[in-house]
């Protein structure tokens, strides 16, 4: 019987050089890709952004970014109807996910009375926690002042509702920050 030779460099070298290549290759091509596609998903966000903002305050023509400092920790982006319609309010708040689940956008009206809200994203348990999508739920926000008094809660998904109304409330601050 003979026994085979064993060459280290053909046994164990090559396959780690040929599988360090292919993850080269993949690495380009997945960034080449990346460089391809973030503008145009950036403008898709960009569209559905604005899109929110018209839909929660559908009285506004257009909008003008607001800067100011010590927003509460939710509030991303703070928009002002040109038209003088009110405010709406990007908010990234905790939901029953976790932290930052719970991305949305609320109106506000220059009377300080909710023109509407959006959810639009969540990570709520589904079918319950996501009931807060639904227009059975944010129907009973528009013309709520900050006291939210008469909304109720989504039987069984009390955690969900309570981020959601946390999340107004944030807003309700900065519409007083900005207002004041």
């Amino acid at each position: 019987m003979t026994k085979a030779k064993s060459n280290v460099m053909a046994d164990f070298g090559l396959p780690i050089i040929v599988l360090v290549l292919i993850c080269a290759i993949m690495s380009g091509l997945l960034a080449f890709t990346n460089g391809i596609t973030a503008p145009i998903i950036e403008e898709a966000e960009r569209k559905a952004a604005e899109e929110a903002r018209l839909e929660v305050l559908p009285n506004a023509d257009s909008f003008l970014r607001v800067e100011i400092a010590d927003l509460p920790g939710s509030v991303t982006e703070v928009y002002q109807a040109e038209n003088g319609a009110g405010y709406t309010f990007s908010i990234v708040a905790q939901g029953y996910g976790g932290k930052n689940t719970l991305k949305m956008a609320v109106g506000i009206d220059m009377d300080g009375k909710i023109t509407g809200t959006k959810v639009l994203d969540h990570k709520e348990t589904a079918g319950l926690g996501s009931k807060i999508t639904t227009d059975a739920f944010q129907g009973q926000f528009p013309g709520k002042d900050a006291s939210l008094e008469g909304v109720d809660n989504i039987s069984g998904a009390t955690f969900s509702s309570n981020y959601f109304r946390a999340a107004i409330a944030d807003a309700f601050a900065a519409f007083d920050m900005v207002t004041g």
